[in-house]
């Protein structure tokens, strides 16, 4: 069996690469145009294409001789909402075709459990677009929602959030940073990934990914915090200064994120149940917080 990779060069993508090689997948990763350092990154014996999910012409041609394909590429943080649309939408679309096209009727597709926040960022709009995508496509499709990965160079948001409560002496939560979440280890993720792909019983179904217990945000930077040596005071920001003011995307993403995704992992709840991914992928993950 031979598997395409869409943004195979990069954290997960490459963990990714291992775990399916492990499993005795022939891989084939899908790389931008110009990225010099992909050869590098990626495990030896994978196959590098180059071509760009947003350009259809430069994408069909890595998708011949494949057997299923698993689509990671996407773009998580901008400032500006029409890039979610041009790479994560329009790009699964430009995947879809190509699948078709070439006859590959296997697609897992990682989406984000961001698609299930009561109010949804252009990221997480983007991703919701995509699956409807995949589930309307015909193909033989799987689609799995990650929370919030911790470990192995990966894992933006989470980086982000370690670095702020990280930084000085005292940080602000909104809330009190009372927002649920699953966090998952990133060796547990790409375990899912691969399972969720290869499994005769993923075909047709959402998993969501997420590690095995649920914490508060507050509990999440105590973790982190106690892990670094660091006692540092969290005190409370009401929210209706976090939106006036949107000090989340200074203090957290700078440029790098809209004041709106900034906030919105602050205020939503992402501790989803992983009883379906237990059961039809043997899916166990460990605490990333384990000593």
């Amino acid at each position: 069996m031979k598997a395409l990779i869409t943004g195979g060069a990069g954290v997960v993508g490459k963990a990714l690469c291992r775990e399916l090689q492990a499993r005795g997948v022939c891989v084939r990763v899908l790389a931008l145009p110009g990225d010099t350092l992909a050869s590098s990154r990626i495990p030896s014996g994978v196959e590098l294409v180059y071509g760009d999910v947003t350009h259809y012409g430069s994408l069909r041609p890595a998708f011949d001789d494949v057997d299923m394909v698993f689509h990671l590429a996407a773009i998580l943080l901008s400032t500006q909402p029409s890039e979610f649309e041009r790479i994560n939408t329009q790009g699964t679309r430009n995947v879809i075709s190509a699948c078709q096209d070439a006859g590959v009727r296997r697609l897992l597709y990682v989406s984000s459990i961001s698609v299930t926040y009561p109010i949804l960022t252009p990221y997480g709009q983007s991703k919701l677009d995509g699956e409807s995508l995949v589930r309307e496509s015909g193909l033989d499709w799987t689609i799995v929602r990650p929370t919030l990965v911790i470990g192995d160079g990966g894992g933006i948001e989470f980086n982000m959030f370690a670095k702020y409560v990280s930084r000085f002496p005292v940080y602000f939560l909104p809330g009190g940073g009372m927002a649920l979440k699953r966090p998952v280890r990133s060796v547990d993720l790409v375990q899912g990934i691969a399972a969720a792909g290869l499994e005769e019983c993923a075909i047709w179904k959402t998993y969501a990914l997420a590690g095995p217990s649920v914490m508060t945000m507050a509990q999440m930077a105590e973790a982190i915090l106690r892990m670094r040596g660091l006692k540092h005071r969290m005190l409370k920001l009401p929210w209706w200064l976090c939106k006036r003011l949107a000090v989340l995307r200074a203090w957290i993403g700078g440029s790098s994120v809209s004041a709106e995704q900034a906030l919105a992992g602050f205020l939503y709840d992402a501790a989803p149940s992983i009883e379906n991914a237990e059961k039809d992928l043997g899916y166990h993950p460990k605490s990333p917080f384990d000593a």
